[in-house]
């Protein structure tokens, strides 16, 4: 069986030469049984590439479990709450959230429809095995066009990070692409005219908003994910963690090497070429864009705000007593713990922005009691 190495460079010939980087990425993370995210190997925890919030503290869980609480009240406690959770990962998330709801809040817990999205096979086996004792309210689906007039939430994680992006290069006051080619048999990347309308037009907002020589990257997936999401959530929310900025920042003078990155053996490298389907591939999520989206197909963007705000204004206090018994401050836990909260940790590169629709955009959510800046995210 050919490797992945040799199916891109087939598709790069096949293709006149060039690819976009957006189909390199998506090729790279996805390409069935050979990608990064669809090998069926377990790539994140401390033996892993990278960690994630769920795979550091159930706290983390426990926490999120008091939002979607707060989303069921503000429903009129429905007697069928969905929770849709897309990139799932292992299944740690889903994990401490059906735990502590079970142990805590049963009402809660009864009203729940726990639907994971999975495409890859093989990382449902492993989400199954994980996930054994709550099968009787779990279901997988494939894609989210199998969902249709949904009632309650959808929880993304860390997944609009790995969306394939385009990668764009304003050069002589003009916005060109980069796509991939070869060179010595090698992947490097080579400018190009905009591959199409749609980056046209994205295109047309930046062109005067940043300098020359500056390389960032345009995640258009986002907006089809967000179309998605409308097309079958009738009423409720959307939430969304991830690495990432606001328009501004995003796009800030200093930031003209863009945001793409790669992890590999918890390293951080910029050579986001080499070794695909070996190396994660990641860029930040502008939420600006997910904002503006948004509200084009009917969401109301009701707050905000950094993971450690987020998390601090869902009773911290009293859930840690509940997940931790007799909890010891001089324990090697705690440092878990902080890494949730802390600037050096997640607590500020992460961001926590949740969307509503067929609500009331008044609404005032649990998370949002310390800090709401969501006015941030407009673009000026």
């Amino acid at each position: 069986m050919k490797d992945l190495n040799e199916k891109i460079k087939e598709k790069i010939k096949a293709s006149g030469g060039l690819i976009t980087f957006r189909d390199f990425m998506d090729l790279a993370l996805y390409y069935p049984e050979l990608g990064y995210y669809s090998k069926g190997i377990i790539r994140i925890g401390k033996t892993g590439d990278f960690v994630t919030s769920p795979h550091t503290h159930r706290l983390f869980g426990a926490l999120i479990s008091r939002q979607l609480m707060d989303f069921w009240e503000i429903l009129d406690k429905p007697k069928e709450f969905f929770i849709i959770e897309m990139g799932a990962g292992v299944g740690f998330l889903a994990k401490d959230i059906l735990d502590y709801t079970r142990e805590y809040k049963k009402d809660f817990f009864n009203s729940i429809r726990y639907i994971i999205i999975e495409p890859f096979d093989s990382n449902i086996k492993i989400q199954k095995d994980n996930l054994i004792e709550h099968k009787k309210i779990i279901e997988w689906l494939k894609d989210v066009n199998e969902l249709n007039d949904i009632t309650g939430c959808i929880i993304s994680n860390e997944l609009l990070d790995a969306f394939p992006v385009h990668w764009i290069k304003k050069i002589d006051n003009k916005i060109l692409e980069i796509y991939v080619g070869l060179s010595n048999d090698n992947f490097v990347p080579i400018e190009g005219q905009i591959s199409n309308q749609e980056l046209e037009e994205y295109s047309k907002l930046l062109i005067d908003y940043i300098p020359n020589n500056y390389n960032t990257e345009v995640n258009l997936d986002i907006k089809h994910w967000i179309q998605k999401i409308s097309n079958f959530l009738s009423k409720g929310f959307v939430l969304t963690i991830d690495y990432g900025y606001t328009w501004k920042e995003y796009f800030h003078p200093n930031r003209n090497r863009g945001t793409l990155l790669s992890y590999k053996g918890q390293s951080v490298s910029e050579n986001i070429l080499d070794m695909p389907g070996e190396q994660d591939i990641t860029a930040h999520v502008n939420f600006s864009d997910l904002y503006r989206w948004g509200k084009s197909f009917g969401f109301e963007t009701l707050g905000y705000t950094s993971q450690w705000s987020f998390l601090a204004s869902l009773d911290v206090e009293e859930t840690l007593k509940e997940v931790i018994e007799n909890f010891n401050p001089f324990s090697p836990e705690l440092a878990a713990i902080k890494m949730l909260f802390l600037p050096q940790g997640m607590g500020d590169t992460h961001k926590v922005m949740i969307q509503s629709k067929g609500l009331d955009s008044n609404i005032e959510l649990k998370g949002f009691k310390l800090r709401n800046i969501k006015d941030r995210l407009e673009i000026k």
